[in-house]
């Protein structure tokens, strides 16, 4: 009776095996499809400009849900996307207490 049970255990894991192999697949073709652009959006641009505006204005950068009610968005997270790849392009980039900043280039 025990080796019934071994044999049960061996093909639970071979099925196991064989579906995270499948899984990581699709995480893997998901990984790919969502790779942001070379260059920031129109969007993002237009993004950027609102917060050097806001900024000249108030010496200080928006916060994310000034962002999203001066574009119409009923979400932080819309205007968060757009804050989050223009720090992936090196247009913006956060201090070390988090607070965002524009960024500082090399010379």
């Amino acid at each position: 009776m025990r080796g019934v049970a071994v044999d049960y255990m061996h093909e639970a894991n071979r099925i196991a095996a064989a579906l995270r192999g499948r899984g990581s697949e699709r995480v893997a073709v998901r990984r790919t499809l969502s790779r942001k652009p070379a260059e920031p959006t129109p969007r993002n641009l237009e993004v950027l400009a609102f917060m050097c505006e806001f900024f000249a204005d108030n010496d200080q950068l928006p916060p994310v849900m000034v962002v999203a009610r001066h574009f119409g968005w009923t979400s932080a997270r819309s205007a968060d996307v757009h804050i989050q790849s223009l720090i992936h392009h090196g247009l913006l980039e956060r201090n070390v207490l988090g607070k965002l900043r524009f960024a500082r280039r090399a010379h």
